[in-house]
């Protein structure tokens, strides 16, 4: 029998279906990326990708200049924006819809100079210089009076909607909040103002009292399996302590989130061989980060949406998070 599951953080029904993953072809690989014949992303080819805006050595400490070969973590923009830099904050209509050409910022995390296919090769050095160079510049794009909010997030593999397999983040200053982020904002600010307590926060005491979903926890940050988890072995990754933004996470914060997730992945990828998965760091809009915690979703791209998820916004997950997480464990 199937078991309908909603998730009060992004306002979805969930379908834990187990029976459907019997199926033939649930989790069939999608076509391989294909490798380039130089990666612009490794070290002494840094000339084919736009000057740095921002480089980090080993000990998680900014260089001048552009020091080639001796960076770890470097920060360019992005070639191929989603927003374009330049913009004109004016909205305009066209029969019943409207236009905007705000500018936006879109940049690129490298976090290492070795060509590595997946987080789980990254070590603590590569983790740690990555979200330092990516925490500096959320910060930045902060006081753009043009951005609303930030998005950062990594593709891994092809099925996941990686063009370049060697590891990088993507950062993405948006002068647009969604309607769903919006609603998010609310929702959280709404559960606050009521009880007193993040939704996060009540979701994390519910996560570690019943215990089953629980994957790994360390002193700031929890990880498991939410309970409305929209696809099989999906993995939340939430503070422990009261840090609201991820521009104000420490260092030692950092070296844990890097090393959960790297142990996440390593896990994930011996029981499934190489499958893609998408690892996001989920803010609120500026005006509303009051209400609610960053907080990180890993999601394998395991099952494919089909006419039900795609009409109705209710996900069918044919692996239980109570199955995944005793797996992960």
């Amino acid at each position: 029998m199937s078991d309908l599951r909603y998730d009060p953080v992004f306002d979805v029904w969930a379908v834990i279906a187990e029976n459907r993953r019997d199926r033939p072809i649930e989790f069939v690989p999608i076509e391989q990326v294909r490798k380039p014949l130089i990666c612009p992303f490794c070290a002494g080819n840094e000339d084919e990708t736009p000057p740095p805006v921002l480089l980090f050595d080993a000990e998680g400490e900014p260089l001048l200049g552009t020091h080639p070969g001796r960076w770890t973590a470097r920060v360019f923009p992005n070639r191929y924006p989603t927003f374009s830099a330049e913009g004109d904050p004016a909205r305009t209509t066209a029969g019943p819809y409207s236009t905007d050409k705000g500018g936006g910022v879109q940049e690129l995390v490298i976090p290492t100079p070795r060509h590595v296919a997946s987080l789980s090769e990254l070590n603590e050095a590569e983790w740690l210089a990555g979200l330092l160079a990516a925490r500096t510049r959320v910060a930045a794009m902060q006081q753009d009076p043009r951005l609303k909010h930030t998005i950062l997030f990594g593709n891994c593999r092809f099925e996941a909607g990686a063009s370049i397999e060697h590891v990088h983040f993507q950062l993405i200053g948006s002068p647009l909040v969604s309607p769903a982020l919006g609603r998010r904002a609310e929702r959280m600010r709404l559960h606050h103002q009521q009880s007193g307590q993040t939704l996060l926060e009540a979701v994390l005491a519910f996560e570690e009292l019943e215990e089953k979903r629980l994957v790994a926890r360390t002193r700031h940050w929890s990880m498991f399996c939410p309970l409305a988890s929209r696809v099989p072995f999906q993995v939340w990754i939430v503070p422990v302590g009261r840090t609201r933004q991820f521009a104000e996470l420490s260092r030692d914060e950092m070296v844990e989130l890097g090393r959960l997730t790297g142990q996440y992945v390593t896990r994930l990828e011996s029981l499934l061989g190489t499958p893609g998965y998408n690892w996001m760091v989920h803010e609120l809009p500026f005006a509303d980060a009051d209400a609610g915690h960053c907080f990180i979703e890993v999601t394998p791209r395991l099952a494919k949406l089909a006419g039900y998820e795609l009409g109705t916004d209710i996900w069918v997950n044919p692996v239980s998070p109570e199955t995944a997480a005793r797996r992960l464990r």
